[in-house]
């Protein structure tokens, strides 16, 4: 069901802020990578803006290689709302 991995996005958006770098980078980007390529389009503009609150919390070289390129391949995707959302994220890299 997409409802649980959308429930997955809003509890990295959450955690991340008391995980600290190293955790954010070896647990929740790598989640978040995963599901930029989610069939529905709903979570990916999740990941989008997900991707965006976490922007904060990491340095520019995470921001980068890990944080830009998804944000950059969801910018280039079929679906409005999820280009929109990545579109806004970009703006803060």
């Amino acid at each position: 069901n997409y409802l649980h991995r959308m429930t997955l996005l809003f509890t990295v958006s959450v955690l991340a802020p008391v995980m600290g770098v190293d955790g954010i980078v070896s647990s929740l980007l790598p989640l978040c990578a995963r599901l930029a390529s989610d069939p529905v389009p709903n979570v990916r503009f999740n990941v989008a803006r997900t991707l965006q609150s976490l922007i904060p919390l990491v340095d520019a070289t995470v921001v980068a290689s890990h944080v830009k390129p998804c944000l950059l391949e969801l910018n280039d995707d079929s679906d409005v709302d999820v280009k929109f959302f990545a579109g806004q994220a970009l703006q803060l890299c």
